[in-house]
């Protein structure tokens, strides 16, 4: 945010012309030159001989063309022309127009010292305000060029030009950005390199100025690199949709003066004569879909001068230049962009979008129609104004979600913003239902990011493009994550800075102390994810931890630096909590609890009229329950539950004795349970405890199964094996189903809801159960609730995970009786839904596998799983009818079909199913250690070596490769081929006769499945993991190092080679060469650069057999 501000106050600088304090602004002069391809006399804007500013070097655009704008900027303490010049010709003047000919020229010069202070910023802001002034009346596209520091002054005006597009700032800067089609970089650091961080690349590329740069501005630069690591974020979310092109040197650079404060990779100081190639090769360039890679064979200094048509970097660069210029016709983008929209807006949907929402009752009568009354709140004139939040407040229950939905569903509402705040534009309304009771994407950023563009995009699908344009380039599914947070937020910033002088957004989003940062969740301690009790009074009584208190300070700031006066508003609501008390300070604000009174008032008196006429003194009744309320609408329903529930005799006496408040150890939620006989309080208590646990919230039919436990203790015998004698049918399935829904009104007194419409074609996902609100969920999460009840019974987690893998086991043999669990079109694999639930029970057998002392009957369990799955796919293949005649389905791919494992046809959102050849493959991929171990134990010798060598290569070569399609379907499923298995399963394997000794291919997999998490091009990383600093990314890191020490103990050859592909240089920078290096070498190369593992590299080296040495810079 404090960027924001920043770049809008110097964007207000710029548009006005006003110079910065430490410097004179240049002085425009007109100098008339004839242009040599135009054969015509124009004026032409140049700036005085001090080499400051824009100077137009060529104009060939021809009178009615289009043509291009090519803008060069020059390096630190360089010059608009003899930058450029070599052997008395400057390239850019008098060879550039020759092969770009409908091109106008500009060369730009730094007009002022580059202060320390001041890193790149105010020279963007006079870039922008120059290039404004010389483009005015033109949209002709621009390709700018940037050698070394220049390119970071480039980043940094397209980064401002972007935000003054978002922000609604200072149009006439930021149609600059826009109309960008390119960006070369020559020698242009990007990103940290080894063990240097940006800034040290940054301050390592300025020695190479023509003039020496201070040793305080060499300090400031290294010291930037916070900063130059924000800039290149914010860069990559705006530039998606432009052409970069990097360029690197490959010849070293000779230092001539001494440097007490630059080093090499490797901390050593760089004295006079060094030679070194200053900008490395993995800091010279970044991935990205819309990012090409070259090099040239020169050094930093000669990337931008050539003297001759013919030089290798003049010719590289020029075709990179005409290849930018030769993109598709609008008509064949139109023309194939329908398909790819529907797929982008097919990948954006998860089936949870809406669930919130559609639990939400309507508002009762006219109880909400205050709202829009300008004598009862402020919400009308919020929408006329500039202000960017409005922030409905209110109790725990008060009645927020109901009232958010009705504000947003307000034809009133939309049509005030169309004539005040959106005149002009064109209005789309998006809303978000935040829910902590529902799965992982329904409380997060990603869900958040996702439904508000799925909303804005159906609506103007012409947009989609504008949003994602480089996955119109790539194939579908793409090779990496489309629904990453990063590439979200790339495309809603990609969409406004690019539309915001069209559109205006209104983002209703409610419960946003709902929100959680589950990506970060394992970055916490278990003390700091705990919620807290230590008030009894206000929201913060339901308790406290500093990842919920964190979640709320990050979503507050995301709020506040996405809400903008003049492009997006944001109407939000949430519990009376200190973060967004401050966050929200300087906003308007409702506090809900002050309107709700009469409203609340209103509604008892309808219910009491339809369910209990006729009884006396209504009137007082509904002021004093009102009044009681205390503004809770939550607590007015529940409480006029018992009222009504209870005798007319005893409706005095039982209203007065009321708690006043819902939770806490003496409110309205522990009268309601304590009011239950004895034996319901321990069956609500289990059930709770159940959903609670579960990886997501349950099908009614998976907890009305769990809550039957997971063995029969009398006859000793397991729950899924009595299923066998007595098969589900449809009938048996639907009374299980009723059951727990008597269960959930009576034993759980309502505070558990199932769904009451089934999604179509579901099991799992329909009918899920969830807490009936938030608080609910918070307060029967507390364990002094349940202490405080003498009769409760303790509960075991191990039995509960157990009850719930029976649930998930037990539930797929229900499946089949409802629908066939596998599918066949258009290729035959299980049933995303059906999927699920068998991740489910995985994840619930990774919990107990090294825990549980019923060994044996945990097997059996997992057995159960695997057999009833074998059996389904077998009779959904066996019933399957080709839609068209097909004889070659029976004769040849039915039995092929049927001689397959069910557990190598996962469901694939993108790629392909991981190949298993049976269910041990899966169960060492979901960390299964003792079941493994059991299960090659109950084998002979000869067929347990045999497995455990088939094994060997799942624990130590994950494919990471395809996402599957319950990824999208439940918003937190973890696919189980992208990890790095538990390494003590390779103990278990070499005792059963594993060894990469026997089998060279194991071990060169394993070698290359380190780069899935230690390159930053891996899609595989990036799938993991947004951020550098994930547990679960340095899991998998940590396990990799583990498994190629174990194997290299075992006897894995170290001088093996292997063929490794490697980017070509060259024109075509997407290709890549074959190259031969030995395992050493490899390792070498993966780990270089990473300081967490130097001590094991070294360590490593010393087992291979090879002095260990220091990294060197590349």
């Amino acid at each position: 945010m404090q960027r924001i501000r920043e770049t809008l106050a110097r964007l207000t600088r710029a548009s006005k012309g006003e110079p910065k304090e430490h410097s004179q602004g240049p002085r425009l002069d007109r100098v008339g030159r004839t242009s040599s391809s135009a054969g015509s006399s124009r004026d032409r804007i140049v700036y005085s001989a001090d080499g400051r500013g824009p100077s137009i070097l060529h104009d060939g655009i021809q009178p009615g063309e289009e043509g291009v704008d090519i803008i060069f900027v020059h390096g630190l303490f360089g010059s608009r022309l003899n930058s450029y010049t070599k052997g008395g010709v400057c390239w850019i003047r008098d060879l550039l127009h020759h092969d770009v000919p409908n091109a106008r020229i500009i060369s730009w010069g730094w007009t002022s010292p580059l202060t320390n202070d001041d890193t790149f910023a105010g020279q963007a802001e006079q870039l922008l305000a120059d290039i404004s002034r010389v483009r005015t009346g033109t949209k002709r596209p621009i390709i700018f060029v940037g050698h070394g520091l220049g390119g970071l002054l480039i980043k940094e005006a397209l980064v401002t030009a972007a935000l003054s597009r978002v922000y609604g700032s200072h149009a006439e800067l930021g149609n600059i950005y826009p109309r960008t089609i390119g960006c070369l970089f020559l020698g242009t650091p990007h990103t940290r390199s080894g063990k240097r961080t940006l800034g040290d690349c940054v301050a390592a590329t300025a020695v190479l100025s023509p003039s020496m740069p201070s040793s305080s501005l060499l300090r400031a630069l290294r010291d930037s690199n916070q900063l130059l690591e924000a800039q290149h974020s914010t860069f990559l979310l705006m530039s998606r949709d432009i052409k970069v092109i990097c360029f690197r040197e490959k010849l070293p650079t000779t230092i001539t003066a001494s440097i007490d404060m630059i080093h090499d990779a490797n901390g050593v100081e760089l004295g006079k004569g060094t030679m070194q190639t200053m900008v490395p090769k993995d800091s010279a360039s970044y991935e990205n879909f819309n990012v090409s890679k070259d090099e040239i064979p020169t050094n930093h200094l000669d990337l931008c001068r050539y003297k001759s048509k013919d030089d290798t970097g003049y010719l590289r660069i020029v075709s990179h230049i005409q290849k930018i210029l030769s993109g598709p016709g609008q008509a064949e983008v139109v023309e194939s962009q329908e398909p790819r929209n529907q797929d982008i807006l097919n990948a954006l949907h998860f089936d949870t979008m809406m669930e919130r929402e559609s639990r939400i009752d309507p508002a009762y009568g006219q109880t909400c129609e205050w709202i829009l009354s300008p004598k009862a709140s402020p919400f009308k004139a919020f929408l006329a104004s500039d202000d960017p939040v409005l922030w409905i407040s209110g109790k725990a229950g008060s009645g927020k979600s109901t009232l958010m939905k009705y504000a947003w569903k307000s034809e009133v509402l939309r049509n005030e913003l169309q004539r005040g705040w959106a005149r002009g534009g064109e209005l789309i309304m998006a809303r978000f239902f935040m829910f902590e009771g529902g799965n992982r994407i329904q409380k997060t950023y990603e869900g958040f990011l996702r439904s508000t563009l799925y909303q804005i995009l159906s609506l103007r699908r012409d947009l989609i493009k504008v949003a994602f344009p480089s996955f119109f380039d790539c194939p579908w599914p793409p090779p990496v994550q489309f629904t990453s947070v990063t590439n979200l937020n790339q495309g809603f910033y990609s969409l406004f800075a690019h539309m915001s002088e069209k559109l205006r957004l209104v983002v209703f989003i409610d419960g946003i102390d709902e929100y959680r940062i589950m990506e970060r969740k394992d970055h916490y301690e278990p003390g700091e994810i705990e919620v807290q009790y230590d008030q009894e009074d206000g929201d913060e009584s339901w308790g406290r931890s500093k990842w919920r208190t964190d979640s709320h300070t990050e979503v507050a700031k995301l709020i506040n630096s996405m809400g903008s006066k003049d492009v997006v508003k944001f109407v939000v609501s949430s519990r009376e909590l200190p973060e967004f008390e401050e966050a929200f300070a300087n906003y308007p604000r409702i506090r809900l609890q002050e309107h709700t009174e009469k409203s609340i008032a209103e509604y008892i008196a309808g219910r009491l009229e339809n369910e209990a006429p006729g009884l006396p003194d209504t009137v007082n009744l509904c002021a004093e329950l009102a009044h009681k309320s205390q503004g809770d609408i939550l607590w007015a329903r529940l409480a006029l539950d018992m009222v009504i529930d209870g005798s007319l005799r005893t409706l005095r006496s039982t209203l007065n004795s009321l708690p006043i408040r819902l939770g806490g150890t003496d409110g309205l939620y522990m009268r309601m349970i304590e009011n239950l006989m004895p034996e319901r309080q321990n069956d609500a208590c289990r059930i709770f405890h159940l959903v609670l646990r579960a990886q997501q919230p349950p099908s009614i039919i998976t907890l009305a199964l769990a809550n039957q436990g997971w063995i029969d203790h009398h006859r000793n015998e397991l729950k899924v094996a009595q299923d066998s004698a007595k098969p589900f049918t449809t009938e048996t399935v639907q009374q299980l189903a009723d059951q727990m829904q008597r269960y959930l009104q009576t034993c759980c007194v309502g505070l558990l809801e199932a769904e009451a419409k089934a999604a179509p074609d579901t099991l799992e996902t329909a009918r899920r159960v969830v807490f009936n609100h938030q608080t609910t969920k918070e307060w029967v999460g507390r364990r002094d609730i349940w202490q405080r009840l003498p009769s409760i019974h303790p509960l075991d987690d191990i039995d509960l995970d157990l009850s719930l893998l029976s649930g998930c086991v037990r539930h797929m043999k229900a499946f089949e009786t409802i629908q066939p669990p596998v599918l066949t079109w258009p290729n035959v694999r299980f049933r995303p839904d059906s999927w699920l639930i068998i991740a489910n029970a995985l994840r619930y057998a990774e919990r107990v596998d090294g825990v549980t002392k019923s060994v044996e009957k945990y097997v059996q369990l997992l057995d159960e799983l695997d057999a009833s799955n074998q059996r389904a796919w077998s009779t959904a293949l066996n019933n399957h009818k080709p839609l068209v005649e097909d004889p070659d389905w029976f004769d040849r791919k039915l039995p092929n079909l049927l001689r397959k494992h069910w557990a190598g046809f996962e469901p694939m959102e993108a790629g392909k199913s991981p190949k298993r050849k049976y269910f041990l493959a899966l169960a060492v991929q979901a960390n299964l250690v003792r079941y493994t171990e059991y299960k090659l134990n109950e084998l002979d010798d000869q067929t347990r070596k045999k497995k455990a060598k088939e094994l060997l290569v799942y624990v130590v070569s994950p494919k990471g490769e395809g996402f599957s399609a319950c990824v999208s379907l439940s918003g937190d499923y973890l696919d189980f081929h992208h990890d790095m298995p538990d390494t003590r399963i390779l103990d278990v394997l070499y005792a059963a006769g594993a060894s990469p000794r026997e089998d060279e291919q194991v071990w060169l997999k394993a070698l290359r499945a380190g780069r899935h998490y230690f390159s930053r091009g891996s899609a595989t990383m990036t799938h993991l993991m947004e951020t550098y600093a994930s547990k679960r990314l340095m899991l998998n890191r940590e396990r990799w190092v583990a498994a190629i020490k174990s194997l290299i103990i075992q006897g894995a050859n170290p001088h093996v080679e292997l063929q490794v592909n490697t980017p070509a240089s060259g024109d075509d920078s997407q290709s890549s060469k074959s190259a031969v290096m030995t395992a050493i070498d490899y390792i070498r190369e993966t780990l270089e650069g990473e300081p967490e593992y130097a001590i094991d590299l070294l360590q490593l080296e010393t087992m291979m057999g090879r002095r260990p040495s220091v990294g060197l810079a590349r």
